[in-house]
C-alpha cells in the first residue's frame, strides 16, 4: 500500500541505521528469500526478523501450510501495527492465527533465548548499517535459534558494501571495513546459495547459509 511505503520511506528519513532501505522488498525478493522454505518437504518453524511493514510476512503467508508455524520478530511499533492491521488480517492467516501459528515478538532479535526451534530463519535486518557487535549478536542469535541443517536467508544491496567503503570516511568508513570482513567470512564459510535480484529497487543478493 502507499500509504505503508511512506511511512516506511519516513521512518528510513528519521533513523536510517535501523530501517536500512528506501523502500520495502519487491516481491520478488520476497520470493527469492522464502525459495528454501517454500521447497520445504514437511511441515516447518519459521521466523522472520526484522520484518518492517510485512513485504516478506506477505509472501510467506501465501506459503503457510495448515501445521507450519510463524514467529515474526520486529521492533519498529508503527510496522508492528500495519502489519497486524494490513497484513496477519489477510484472509491466508486467519487460520493460523487462530490456532496459534502465527505469533508476533516485539522484542529485538538479540534478545530471543530459543534454542533449535526453527527450520528456516528470514532476515529483512539492514545488517551492514550496523555496528559489528550487533551483527555478531545477530548471527549468534540465529545459529543458536536454527534446528541442525536449518537455513538462514538474508539479502544486501548489490554492491552496497564496496559503494559505502568507497565514499565514507573516519570512523564511519572503519565500522563499514569491519563489518564487511566479518559479513564475508560468515558467506565464505556458510553460504551453500545465493540469488541476484534485479527485480528489487536497489538490486539485491539473497544469501542462504547454514551453519552446521
Amino acid at each position: 500500500m502507499l500509504a505503508d511505503r511512506w511511512k516506511f520511506f519516513k521512518r528510513y528519513l528519521s533513523d536510517p541505521s535501523t530501517v536500512g532501505a528506501l523502500t520495502p522488498s519487491s516481491r520478488a525478493l520476497a520470493a527469492a528469500l522464502c525459495n528454501p522454505f517454500r521447497r520445504r518437504v514437511s511441515a516447518a518453524t519459521v521466523l522472520e526478523v526484522g520484518a518492517g511493514t510485512g513485504a516478506v510476512t506477505r509472501y510467506l503467508g501465501a506459503l503457510l501450510g495448515g501445521e507450519d508455524e510463524l514467529d515474526i520478530c520486529e521492533v519498529e511499533p508503527d510496522f508492528v501495527d500495519i502489519i497486524e492491521r494490513n497484513v496477519l488480517t489477510r484472509g491466508e492467516f486467519t487460520s493460523a492465527i487462530a490456532e496459534g501459528r502465527v505469533r508476533i515478538m516485539r522484542v529485538p532479535v538479540q534478545e530471543l533465548t530459543h534454542e533449535n526451534r526453527y527450520d528456516f530463519i528470514i532476515s529483512g535486518l539492514p545488517l551492514n548499517a550496523f555496528e559489528l557487535r550487533d551483527v555478531k549478536d545477530i548471527f549468534n542469535v540465529v545459529r543458536r535459534s536454527l534446528k541442525p541443517g536449518g537455513v538462514f536467508s538474508y539479502f544486501e544491496y548489490v554492491g552496497l558494501r564496496r559503494t559505502t567503503r568507497a565514499f565514507a570516511v573516519g570512523k564511519q568508513r572503519k565500522r563499514i571495513l569491519t563489518v564487511s570482513t566479518y559479513l564475508s567470512h560468515r558467506i565464505r564459510k556458510h553460504q551453500f546459495d545465493r540469488r541476484t535480484v534485479l527485480q528489487n529497487l536497489p538490486p539485491a543478493y539473497a544469501r542462504y547459509l547454514r551453519f552446521d
